[in-house]
């Protein structure tokens, strides 16, 4: 899987959806959507996503407009706290993968569990790093459609 960051110059001035909202400040779970693309095996670009997908007025991703999309996987499930459960199924699984949410408003794509921290890309840096269990606040999971 390709590590991208929100903040690279190809895309990270375009605005998401119809808003002015920019990529390179609050694209982080497009940018993980990119990510995943490259994973299913057709790769587009966050620029891709900010054009195609459908999002609110304040820039948050309609969840189902990926299902609905040209992407080669499907939305699952949203869920609102720390389940270890769902995402060790979504990381293990050969054909579903997962996204986590940080801090309550950060992204990243989940890549394996390691005792009590995950593997993870950031696409505000661009970089995979460990983060421990206790900063998730929530997730999503998709398998291939």
């Amino acid at each position: 899987m390709v590590t991208l960051t929100q903040r690279d110059s190809r895309w990270g001035h375009k605005p998401i959806g119809k808003t002015k909202v920019l990529i390179k400040d609050k694209g982080c779970l497009i940018t993980d959507i990119s990510m995943l693309s490259d994973w299913y095996g057709t790769y587009k670009d966050p620029s891709w996503m900010a054009k195609y997908l459908n999002f609110t007025d304040q820039a948050l991703l309609l969840w189902q407009s990926i299902t609905t999309s040209q992407l080669p996987f499907k939305f699952v499930w949203r869920f609102y706290n720390y389940d270890e459960k769902m995402i060790v199924n979504a990381l293990k699984g050969k054909t579903t993968s997962c996204v986590l949410q940080v801090h309550g408003n950060h992204w990243v794509v989940g890549i394996r569990k390691v005792l009590n921290y995950y593997w993870v890309s950031d696409p505000w840096d661009g970089k995979r790093k460990m983060i421990h269990k206790s900063i998730i606040s929530g997730g999503a999971t998709f398998d291939k459609k």
